[in-house]
């Protein structure tokens, strides 16, 4: 099942399997994120299934599910950046997935109280560092260098996927007679499935690696974590995701309100949900679109395609602050979406490369780190506006032509390396 074709001319092997881990994985990252956004398009009948007393302390209480994910990654990153090295892909990654599926069934059982749910929303904020931290392992262990960009692609597309799915599908499943007990008993059941899926059918690695051995040693947890700091062009990267994504987490944290000022108060909280799943959707073709283009260059450039797609998603951005009504947002919406939300997974890859010998799952586990961060830290922030949303969308227009001209000062030293060896073969 995990027979590959030999590729003589560089001595190493791809194997098709390579396929069968990454769907597992993606079938756990979809879910996770799944769980996360359960309660985004039903808040109001969320709290008042939960039994609070008035809008105010209900709302809380459901955002609070949400913010507790983010701590969750913000506090446990970093021991599951250690687990990936100690225990290894599989092994790590099943911990996440196992402790999903239970907390997702036993979620359901006891849906009926915000007590349990609260307590199994800590278990999923434990499980999701192990997960959402490892596409950057999947890529590194399993896939050639020319298609590492369009697998970590693959890995936010599930993500993406998993929003989608919890912004659209527990709205429609509410509406047509389900209740909010069936709905996360559902999903648990899901979960569960996935769960066993990821357990049964992933691999630590293939037996021979898809590249050379050299481009395949990596540094471990400790050594590779101070050699990544120690590189100026990765410190480049986490700064500029520490705004992208930060600025992506405030959007769909404010996404109402925000969409409400932008289009003239003509787009209610309804049509706030369809832009932010458009978004999402564009998000995944352009993570497809621009993680191929990167991977087909044949000197296999990263930034020139990053800073030229931002370019033109800040320009989509800033379409927000002048057009009006849902149409006028959905445009904004699906420029910003398939140029900066699509070209997150190139700089993921291009980050992991700048970080050599450092492994996949440090230097992407520590990108996925600083922008929640990030998004901790900006919606703080936008909090202190109040309803200025103006200026808002305003303040996060600028922080992204900071990030741009921040990528703007990197030169891929992957590229001069190459550069040095052509000469030297030349000679």
């Amino acid at each position: 099942m995990m027979d590959g074709n030999d590729n003589e001319e560089r001595g190493y092997k791809v194997y098709p399997y390579r396929w069968v881990v990454l769907t597992v994985f993606l079938l756990i990252s979809a879910m996770i994120q799944l769980l996360w956004a359960t309660f985004f398009s039903i808040t109001t009948a969320a709290w008042k299934y939960f039994g609070f007393a008035s809008a105010d302390s209900g709302e809380r209480a459901i955002s609070l599910l949400s913010v507790i994910f983010m701590i969750g990654m913000v506090a446990l990153s970093v021991p599951a950046f250690a687990a990936f090295e100690k225990w290894g892909f599989k092994k790590a990654v099943s911990f996440g997935a196992a402790v999903m599926g239970v907390c997702g069934v036993i979620r359901g059982i006891g849906g009926s109280s915000y007590r349990v749910v609260l307590a199994m929303t800590i278990g999923f904020a434990v499980a999701q560092p192990f997960i959402m931290n490892a596409p950057g392992l999947v890529a590194g262990k399993w896939f050639p260098e020319s298609e590492r960009a369009t697998a970590n692609g693959a890995g936010l597309l599930a993500n993406y996927v998993g929003m989608s799915v919890g912004l659209i599908v527990t709205p429609l499943l509410y509406e047509h007679g389900m209740g909010i007990r069936s709905i996360l008993l559902l999903y648990g059941a899901a979960s569960a499935v996935s769960a066993v899926l990821f357990i049964a059918f992933a691999r630590e690695k293939p037996p021979t690696p898809p590249c050379s051995a050299t481009d395949a040693e990596r540094l471990d947890f400790r050594e590779g974590l101070r050699g990544a700091f120690k590189k100026k062009n990765f410190r480049g990267c986490l700064l500029s995701f520490f705004l992208l994504f930060g600025i992506f987490n405030t959007v769909f944290t404010m996404i109402e309100p925000l969409m409400h000022t932008m289009s003239g108060g003509t787009v209610g909280s309804t049509q706030s949900g369809v832009i932010g799943v458009v978004i999402l959707i564009v998000g995944i073709v352009g993570s497809l679109v621009i993680s191929m283009m990167s991977d087909r260059d044949t000197l296999h450039r990263r930034l020139k395609y990053i800073v030229a797609v931002n370019i033109v998603g800040m320009i989509g951005f800033a379409m927000f602050l002048v057009l009006r009504g849902i149409s006028g947002m959905i445009v904004a919406g699906c420029i910003y979406g398939f140029f900066t939300i699509g070209s997150a997974p190139v700089l993921l890859t291009l980050a992991a490369e700048e970080a050599y010998p450092t492994s996949e799952g440090t230097s992407e586990g520590m990108m996925m780190l600083t922008g929640n961060i990030g998004g901790v830290i900006l919606i703080g922030i936008a909090s202190l506006f109040g309803d200025r949303h103006m200026l808002i969308m305003l303040l996060m227009l600028c922080l992204t032509a900071v990030s741009i001209l921040r990528l703007a000062f990197i030169r891929e030293s992957k590229l001069n390396k190459e550069k040095v060896n052509d000469m030297a073969d030349g000679q």
